[in-house]
């Protein structure tokens, strides 16, 4: 996945113990053209009790500062430090956000449509329905009622597989990361996705990371359903290729979708005919169920 050297190294004795502080770097090339991480760690004996990391991706061009030349300084820092005050170094200090001890679900269901009770949220249910019909578990999360706040570049993700924004993220992450089957219900907004979707799509290289840093793996199949007010597929030529680009980024395998047009004329997704037999089949397949259930 990645090349490590070790570049620098320190060994520190102190009244409290040998310390030994590192500086190591990473080709990450193979994740983004380029990409290097250094990571600063420091050891108590042979335990990391604190670690630094940055990468060239978080370095914007035309900035005063190398990222090479910022792991430097924190070396410097760091091991001028440890001989200061070694005492604080003598237990671990991590400052990672683990995910959610809970909240796996063999179905999930992502809901993009502020909608609550919208024509994409009743598609949403009728996915929910049969999940439970086949006696697995799932669960729709309304995108819209969640604190989620935009990915803001900083590339943190790839350094520790964790994202620094404190919100409702984690909860999503660890139910992607553990589902088999994952289904995007969204309605078209300007031709594409709504914002909130959009938003949890983008965070979702916070799960890029962790596939590519931690080797975490997501094994899941998705389905997309749409809807759209006007009729036929011109509606859908930008959804289902944003939809499939997020799938296929995280390595779930797009098996199809059901697109629903000529809302703004039905208003109502359950007045078409075939529609909920069409999207509940759908799921169906992917449950290995076959048309009957």
């Amino acid at each position: 996945m990645n090349e490590s050297a070790t570049e620098k190294i320190r060994t520190i004795e102190t009244p409290e113990g040998t310390f030994t502080v590192r500086l190591i770097l990473d080709d990450l090339g193979k994740i983004y053209p380029g990409m290097v991480r250094y990571t600063v760690e420091v050891l108590y004996g042979t335990e990391p009790v604190y670690t630094y990391a940055i990468n060239s991706y978080e370095v914007p061009p035309g900035s005063l500062f190398e990222t090479r030349k910022v792991a430097e300084i924190v070396f410097a820092r760091l091991a001028h430090d440890v001989v200061s005050r070694p005492k604080t170094y003598t237990r671990p200090r991590v400052f990672t956000r683990p995910l959610p001890g809970r909240g796996t679900y063999d179905v999930v269901i992502l809901q993009g449509s502020p909608r609550r009770f919208g024509n994409s949220a009743r598609a949403a249910s009728w996915c929910d329905d049969e999940a439970d019909r086949a006696g697995l578990s799932s669960r729709v999360f309304f995108l819209q009622e969640m604190d989620i706040r935009s990915c803001i570049g900083c590339y943190t993700c790839y350094n520790y597989g964790y994202c620094p924004i404190d919100d409702d993220m984690p909860w999503i992450i660890q139910a992607l990361e553990s589902a088999s089957i994952i289904v995007v219900c969204t309605p078209v907004y300007t031709s594409t996705v709504p914002a909130g979707l959009k938003a949890v799509m983008d965070r979702c290289q916070w799960l890029h990371a962790r596939e590519k840093i931690l080797g975490s793996e997501v094994r899941a199949r998705g389905l997309l359903i749409a809807v759209a007010g006007r009729r036929g597929k011109e509606p859908f030529a930008c959804v289902t290729p944003v939809v499939n680009a997020f799938m296929e980024n995280l390595g779930i395998r797009p098996t199809g979708s059901v697109l629903v047009g000529d809302l703004d004329r039905a208003r109502d997704i359950r007045t078409i005919e075939g529609v909920e037999d069409e999207i509940r089949s759908a799921l169906r397949a992917l449950l290995g169920l076959g048309a009957e259930g």
